[in-house]
């Protein structure tokens, strides 16, 4: 008795089965035929589209929900409760990503103080939670981001 694979027997002719091979049918053309003369386009292209208008990111001034935040600059893991800046970052319409930046003075520097006040005008106008509001930590990040570069 055999225990191996069975046996499949095929017809003798299996032309029917085969896929058949399609040919392209060539069009005729012209030898040489010249390229049209560039034209100018109608409006000149602007340097660099993606189709949509790029928006500004917010900024905001939180106390930490969590514990498993880090901050974008220094990596330090920013404590539950602690005060943060929220930057809320446009990517496209409809999309939006939250970096965060801890408090500390090496991590609130010039281009984050000149990027806040590109969208407010002032630091004062920055929003605050509800739970800060009014607070010495509050204040404190107001005056670091207020005097961030200006010693530099």
């Amino acid at each position: 008795m055999y225990h191996g694979s069975s046996l499949i027997f095929l017809p003798d002719d299996c032309t029917p089965y085969l896929p058949v091979k399609r040919q392209r049918i060539k069009a005729s053309r012209p030898a040489f035929e010249p390229a049209p003369a560039p034209t100018a386009p109608p409006h000149p292209a602007p340097a660099r589209s993606n189709g949509f208008r790029q928006k500004k990111s917010t900024y905001r001034m939180s106390a930490a929900p969590s514990g498993r935040g880090r901050c974008r600059r220094c990596r330090a893991v920013i404590a539950k409760g602690e005060t943060r800046l929220e930057i809320c970052a446009f990517v496209r319409p409809g999309r939006y990503t939250l970096l965060l930046r801890c408090t500390a003075p090496a991590c609130i520097d010039a281009p984050l103080r000149a990027a806040i006040l590109s969208v407010y005008k002032s630091v004062e106008c920055v929003p605050v939670d509800a739970v800060l509001e009014g607070s010495a930590e509050a204040q404190r990040v107001v005056r670091a981001i207020t005097s961030a570069g200006l010693s530099a």
